[in-house]
Order: C-alpha cells, then sequence, then structure tokens
C-alpha cells in the first residue's frame, strides 16, 4: 500500500513535544526502530526519526516549526515504510516524500496527508479506523495513554533485543491464556487489534470449559433447619465408616462404624479392626432395631 504525496510543501509545521535529550539518545545508540509511532493531526507531513525505514533516499537541510517555535532540522526526504496494524495483521504501508528528522521523539504519521491521499480516518468508542481510497480497512489502532500509538512489530537486523511473534492458537486456548473472558470479545479484540501477538485458528469448535461452569454454577442456600426429618425411631438410619486410624486402639481396631438415628438423634459407634466387617455390622443392627421396636 503506497500514500502518494503532493509536491513538497515549503512550510513544515509539527503540533508535537520536542526533547532536549536526544544528543542522550543517540549516545546511549537506543534503537529507533523502538520509538513508537503515532496518528497527528498538527503535522502538514509524515515525520521520522528513524533513517532505516527510509528508501530512495535524499538529503535536505530543512527547518520544522513546532507548535511552541521552536525548530527542529529535517536532514532527509524519501519513502517511508511502517506496518500498521489491522486486527491479527498488519498492513505494509509506504509514504511517499517523508521527512527524515531526527530530532523528533516518534514518527508522526500526518492525518492531513492522508486524507489528501483520499483515505478515510475515523475516531470512534477509542478506536482509530483508517480506510483506502476503495473503502478496505487498512488499520485499526487503538487509544493509548492519550494517543493512538502504533506499536513495532519486526526485528531489526543486528538487533539484540526481544519481540512479540504472533502466536497461532485456538479460541479455547485464548479463553484459558486471557482470563476465561468471553469467546466473542476474544474475537472482538483480536479483530479490532486490542490484543496482539495472537492469531486465532477459527478451524476448530470452541471447547467445554470445566472452570467456568464450576465458578458460575449458582449453590442453594443450606437450609437452617432440615424439613425432612424423620418422625420415629429407625425410619431413617444414617451410617458413618471412620478410619484408619493411625495408631491401634488397645483392642487392635483401625476403623469405627457410627450409626445415628435420624429421629432420637441415637449414636451407636460400632469398633472394627478391618473396612470389611462394616457390612456384617450394618447386618447386626438391623437385626437389633427389628427386635427392640419391630421396625
Amino acid at each position: 500500500m503506497t500514500v502518494a504525496a503532493d509536491k513538497e510543501d515549503d512550510n513544515m509545521f509539527v503540533f508535537a513535544c520536542t526533547s532536549d535529550y536526544a544528543a542522550v539518545v543517540e549516545t546511549l545508540q537506543l534503537l529507533k526502530s523502538k520509538l513508537r509511532t503515532s496518528l497527528n493531526s498538527g503535522a502538514t507531513q509524515v515525520y521520522s526519526p528513524d533513517h532505516s525505514k527510509f528508501s530512495n533516499y535524499r538529503t535536505i537541510n530543512r527547518d520544522i516549526t513546532t507548535a511552541d517555535g521552536r525548530t527542529v532540522k529535517a536532514i532527509g526526504i524519501g519513502d517511508l515504510e511502517i506496518e500498521l496494524p489491522n486486527g491479527s495483521k498488519r498492513t505494509k504501508t509506504v509514504f511517499e516524500r517523508a521527512v527524515h528528522a531526527p530530532g523528533l521523539a516518534s514518527t508522526l504519521i500526518s492525518i492531513s496527508r492522508l486524507d489528501k491521499a483520499g483515505y478515510l480516518v475515523t475516531f470512534n468508542k477509542g478506536m482509530c479506523t483508517i480506510k483506502n481510497p476503495k473503502g478496505r480497512t487498512i488499520a485499526t489502532i487503538p487509544h493509548s495513554n492519550g494517543l493512538y500509538k502504533i506499536c513495532a512489530s519486526k526485528q531489526a537486523k543486528g538487533e539484540n533485543h526481544a519481540n512479540t511473534v504472533s502466536t497461532k492458537m485456538t479460541i479455547s486456548e485464548a479463553h484459558h491464556k486471557l482470563g476465561h473472558i468471553s469467546h466473542t470479545a476474544i474475537k472482538n479484540g483480536v479483530t479490532k487489534g486490542y490484543f496482539t501477538g495472537i492469531d486465532l485458528d477459527n478451524g476448530l469448535n470452541p471447547e467445554f470449559c470445566d472452570a467456568c461452569a464450576k465458578a458460575k454454577s449458582a449453590w442453594q442456600p443450606f437450609p437452617k433447619e432440615s424439613k425432612t426429618r424423620a418422625t420415629k425411631y429407625s425410619e431413617r438410619v444414617h451410617w458413618d465408616l471412620w478410619g484408619p486410624a493411625s495408631v491401634k486402639s488397645l483392642n487392635g481396631h483401625h476403623y469405627i462404624a457410627a450409626h445415628i438415628d435420624d429421629a432420637t438423634c441415637e449414636t451407636i459407634l460400632y469398633f472394627q479392626e478391618k473396612k470389611s466387617q462394616t457390612v456384617n455390622l450394618y447386618k447386626r443392627d438391623e437385626a437389633y432395631i427389628e427386635t427392640q421396636t419391630g421396625n
């Protein structure tokens, strides 16, 4: 994608923040490619301090006037290549006759230049959308700290630094990694450029998420008192088996089977050596109840 330019303008103006620390940046040899790129409505041209992104370069000696009356030197002009974010993809765009200005702190894309070239730039709900003259969207740039900034996507040759790599993942993998937000929110965030470094694989259907199902389950309150209590002895009996104990009793028992009557709360404990003895104890308990109560 190429953004054409009119003939060179004698006046260069930019509404931007400049820095007295440009010389310090040069001394520290900070990477120009890591400086941010942003849209600017007060710039008459496209400006960049990064010489490595220019082609068809020729030197000039001009002054750029800033909004506070200061001047910044423009030392070259050429075709500037910038990759514009567009959802999970990026659009390689060349701005003709862009200006090289090492004194600026960032690359500035002139909105007026885009307008003159027939591009449509809209701002809505924290997102800047750029469409080419044919109406196709070539960039979606999110709002960040008062600016519509474009992050670098490539690592220049010879640079020793880490950079984000776009990872292909399913919607379910993204769901887990992004804190279990909804699938719709993930697709919307990737499409509009809120999430970078994610290339969604739409070939697979979303998987069922156990964690979300458990987290969203509604629990009924536990009643303060039971409404289904038995009304007569042995109508309902609760049995519970506990063990094995870490220390044997004096009689060599490891387990305790507890009989609790629901109506009277009568509790009978049966001590046993093995878990397998529980069935026989239950049968003995059942016979006791039948003999003593007829139930």
